[in-house]
């Protein structure tokens, strides 16, 4: 079992998250202002660090915790090129501790999600929000990868607890019909409108 604590840093209001067992602490998306999460994590024994993608506003802290603690990090590796000085680990699909990883991309292509089924919370990065998906404009993004991925976490417990990278937790029965509208709509070919909102975190 491990304990959760939540941190938003950043002007683009990145959830920066830390969970913490008798091992040691794994930090989840050190997105910016390193004193601030230095001090937050005070005496804290951090052994890891998880990027759920490479989007700058979840890695940049990444250096300084890394000078500060000596640890490792890892991430998803279709996102190791962008990443800068992480450490190809073998990572993805395998986990740290209790947490299992699901390669979610579509936000960018190695993204991912951390999945605790002990302890039902899912962290969802930038790939599933409350109320939202995270957004396939930017560079890297591609919406086909994201609807297999809605997909994926449609079939899943809808009593996990889900930390996002942006905005409120929320609960995956509650986000299940919007996924399974996405998939379903992707199925209806281009140009068939659909009332999900993408990257709709900075409303929410």
């Amino acid at each position: 079992m491990f304990t959760i604590k939540q941190l938003t840093v950043g002007s683009w209001r990145a959830v920066c998250y830390a969970l913490t067992n008798e091992e040691g602490t794994i930090v989840i998306d050190p997105g910016a202002e390193p004193d601030r999460l230095e001090r937050w994590l005070g005496d804290a024994e951090v052994i890891g660090i998880v990027l759920t993608h490479c989007h700058s506003d979840h890695i940049g802290a990444v250096n300084e915790l890394v000078d500060r603690y000596g640890c490792w990090v890892a991430c998803g590796a279709d996102d190791v090129d962008g990443v800068a000085d992480v450490h190809r680990s073998g990572f993805d699909e395998e986990g740290v501790d209790a947490l299992r990883v699901l390669h979610t991309p579509g936000h960018t292509p190695g993204s991912i999600c951390l999945l605790s089924q002990a302890q039902q919370v899912l962290f969802s990065g930038d790939t599933l929000f409350a109320g939202g998906i995270g957004s396939t404009a930017f560079v890297l993004g591609d919406y086909p990868d994201m609807v297999r991925s809605c997909a994926r976490l449609a079939q899943m417990d809808p009593a996990l607890t889900v930390h996002p990278g942006h905005g409120r937790a929320t609960e995956l029965g509650v986000e299940r019909p919007m996924l399974a509208h996405i998939a379903r709509s992707a199925l209806r070919g281009p140009g068939q409108s659909s009332n999900w909102r993408e990257g709709s975190w900075w409303w929410s």
